[in-house]
C-alpha cells in the first residue's frame, strides 16, 4: 500500500470528521445522531487503511496479530476520542442547557447551569422603541426574578424556567448573550469566570415595535392564528404576533424563598398549556404549518412569468369549471358569470382557481417544484428561532397526476407552510425577486448601553429575476386596485396583496389569509396573516393585515 495512498486515506478522515462535526454541531434529534455515527465508522475505516501496519512475512502469525489487534484498538480510542472532544467541545453548550422530565414528572437538567442561573444577573429584551420585553431583578435576599411586563411580547421572549422547563424561543436562542457567557470580549469573560466575578448578562434590542406588536394582538384578538410585518428591504421584523399565546412569569422558577409557591405555580400552569387543544406553546408565525390557498397563486404566476408560460397579459378561458382527468374544479370566483376571457393579471385579482389551474397545467410538475424550492419551500430559513420547513407536497408522486398538479397551482392539495414563509415569498415580490434573511434581534449590547453587536440586513435566497418581480408587483398591486383585495388600499401609498381562502377539508370554516406590501412608492414593509377557519380572507385576514401596514407606515411618518 503506497505511502500517498495511506496519506490521501487519512487527509479524507480529517476532513470527513471536520465536516461532521460543522454539519451536526447544535443538532441534537435521532437523525442528525445517526448521521454523525455514519461519518465515525467511516473516518474509522480511512484511518485504519492509513495506518495498518505492513508486517513481512518472516514475523510470526501470533506477533502480526497481536499487531493488528493493537492497531485496531488505537484507531478506536482515537474515535472515541473524537467523540468526546465532539460531546465536550462542540455540543457542551446544548448539552448543558437540555432538560428531561422523568416518569414521575421531575425536570432535570446540568446543575452547574441552574447554579449559574442564581448567580448571574440575566440580561435585559427591549422592543425597538425602548419598551422591556424581560428583564431581571435582585431580590433582597440576593436572589432573582425574572419577568415579562407585556404580554403581547412576552411570548416572542419565550418562557425562562431554570428549575424546571429550561426556555424557550429567544430566551433559548439567545441564552448564552443573555447570561453573559458570549457576545462580549471573550479576554473579559473568561476572567469572570475564573476570578468568580459578579456577571451581568447582556441586554438584546429587537426589531419589534411595540405598538405595531400590541395592534397585531389587539386584531387577532381570542382567534387563533398569526401576523408578521416584516421590513421589506433589511428583514427585520416589526412585529410577530401569534394567537394564543402564554404568560411566562406563571413558568418562572429560580432559587430564593419564593421557590416552593413559583414551583407549585409553575406546574399547574405548564399543565394548563400542554393540554390545551389550541396549543398556545406553539409560536404560529414560525412553526404553524397551514394550507395556504390562493396566496399560493404568487408563486404559481412567478414561475408562470419567469418560465415564459405566460405573460401578464395572456388571456384564459374561463367558462365556470374545468375538468381534469375524472376531477371538475368548479369556479366560484368570477366576478361577472357572463365573461369567459381574463387576463393572467385579471385572474389574479380575481383569484380565479379555473385559470390558475390551466396555469399549473402549463408550468408541469418539474417547474412547479423548481419555483416552489427557489421560494423556500424544503429548506430552513435562517432565522433566530426554529422554523418549521415548508413543503410542496408529502408525497414526491403527487405532483404526477394532473388533477393534483391542477390544484395545487391554485394553493391547495398538499401544501403545507408556515406564516413566515408566506411573508417572504411576499418579500421577494416586493425586494426585486430577492428575499432577505428575517430577523428579529436588532442589537446586543451590555448593561452600560455599549453595543457589542448589531444584525445587518442579509439577502437570502433569489426567488425570482427583477423583471418578474416588476411584473408581480403590478399584478398584486392591481390587485388592491381592481380586484377582491380592494379593502386593502391606504390613499397616499402603493399597496399590493393577495387574498386567500383555503379550504382545510371537514365541515370546518377555511383559514383566512392575506399577504402583500405597501410603501410610499416603493414597498417598504410586508405582510402575512393567517386566522385559523376564519373564512374569507376578504373579510378577515385582509382588514386585519390593512391595519397593520397603516401603522407600520406612520411609524414612518412620525421619524
Amino acid at each position: 500500500m503506497s505511502g500517498f495512498f495511506r496519506a490521501s486515506a487519512f487527509f479524507a478522515a480529517t476532513i470527513l470528521l471536520t465536516f461532521g462535526m460543522i454539519v451536526t454541531k447544535g443538532h441534537s434529534s435521532r437523525t442528525w445522531f445517526f448521521l454523525w455515527l455514519a461519518m465515525l465508522f467511516v473516518a474509522s475505516v480511512l484511518i485504519t487503511v492509513a495506518v495498518w501496519p505492513r508486517l513481512p512475512r518472516t514475523i510470526p502469525a501470533t506477533q502480526r496479530t497481536i499487531a493488528h489487534g493493537a492497531t485496531l484498538f488505537m484507531v478506536g480510542f482515537l474515535v472515541l476520542g473524537v467523540q468526546l472532544a465532539r460531546v465536550q467541545v462542540a455540543d457542551s453548550a446544548i448539552i448543558s442547557e437540555r432538560t428531561h422530565s422523568d416518569a414521575g414528572n421531575v425536570d432535570v437538567q446540568d446543575p452547574r447551569h441552574r447554579l449559574m442561573a442564581s448567580e448571574v444577573q440575566r440580561g435585559s429584551i427591549f422592543t425597538s422603541d425602548g419598551k422591556v420585553v424581560a428583564q431581571t431583578d435582585k431580590n433582597p435576599d440576593g436572589s432573582f426574578i425574572r419577568s415579562y411586563p407585556d404580554p403581547a411580547t412576552a411570548y416572542l421572549a419565550g418562557y425562562y424556567s431554570p428549575l424546571l422547563y429550561g426556555s424557550s424561543n429567544l430566551e433559548a436562542a439567545y441564552d448564552s448573550e443573555l447570561m453573559g457567557e458570549s457576545g462580549g470580549n471573550p479576554i473579559t469573560q473568561w476572567l469572570d469566570g475564573i476570578l468568580h466575578r459578579d456577571r451581568r448578562g447582556y441586554d438584546l434590542t429587537l426589531s419589534v415595535n411595540q405598538d405595531v406588536q400590541d395592534q397585531a394582538n389587539q386584531l387577532l384578538g381570542n382567534q387563533r392564528g398569526a401576523a408578521i410585518v416584516m421590513n421589506a428591504k433589511t428583514g427585520a421584523i416589526v412585529a410577530m404576533a401569534s394567537t394564543p399565546n402564554f404568560d411566562p412569569n406563571k413558568l418562572y422558577v429560580n432559587e430564593g424563598p419564593q421557590i416552593n409557591a413559583e414551583t407549585d405555580t409553575a406546574k399547574a400552569y405548564w399543565e394548563q398549556l400542554t393540554s390545551q387543544q389550541d396549543s398556545p406553546l406553539l409560536l404560529r408565525p414560525t412553526q404553524g404549518l397551514y394550507i395556504p390557498g390562493s396566496i399560493f397563486k404568487t408563486v404559481t404566476a412567478s414561475a408562470a412569468l419567469q418560465s415564459g408560460v405566460a405573460q401578464p397579459d395572456t388571456v384564459y378561458r374561463d367558462e365556470g369549471a374545468l375538468t381534469v382527468g375524472s376531477r371538475v374544479i368548479p369556479e366560484e370566483n368570477r366576478p361577472d358569470n357572463n365573461r369567459i376571457d381574463y387576463t393572467l393579471t385579471d385572474a389574479y385579482g380575481w383569484s380565479l382557481n379555473v385559470v390558475f389551474a390551466q396555469i399549473g397545467l402549463q408550468i408541469g410538475p418539474q417547474r412547479m417544484q423548481e419555483f416552489a424550492q427557489k421560494f423556500g419551500f424544503g429548506s430552513d430559513i435562517p432565522f433566530e428561532l426554529p422554523v418549521a420547513i415548508s413543503e410542496l407536497d408529502a408525497d414526491p408522486s403527487f405532483l404526477s397526476d394532473q388533477a393534483s398538479l391542477a390544484v395545487t397551482a391554485f394553493g391547495q392539495g398538499q401544501i403545507q407552510a408556515t406564516p413566515l414563509q408566506m411573508a417572504l415569498i411576499a418579500d421577494a415580490v416586493a425586494n426585486g425577486g430577492t428575499m432577505m434573511e428575517p430577523y428579529l434581534v436588532q442589537k446586543i449590547s451590555d448593561e452600560k448601553g455599549t453595543t457589542l453587536s448589531t444584525n445587518s440586513p442579509s439577502s437570502w435566497q433569489r426567488a425570482i429575476d427583477e423583471k418578474t418581480a416588476s411584473q408581480m408587483q403590478q399584478i398584486m398591486i392591481n390587485s388592491v386596485q381592481n380586484g377582491y383585495a380592494s379593502g386593502a388600499q391606504i390613499p397616499g401609498y402603493v399597496v399590493g396583496g393577495k387574498t386567500g381562502t383555503a379550504e382545510v377539508g371537514g365541515d370546518k370554516q377555511p383559514n383566512s389569509w392575506f399577504i402583500g406590501f405597501a410603501g410610499k412608492t416603493d414597498p417598504e414593509y410586508v405582510v402575512a396573516v393567517v386566522v385559523e377557519n376564519g373564512g374569507e380572507g376578504t373579510k378577515v385576514a385582509l382588514p386585519i393585515a390593512h391595519q397593520l401596514l397603516q401603522t407600520a407606515l406612520q411609524l414612518d411618518e412620525t421619524k
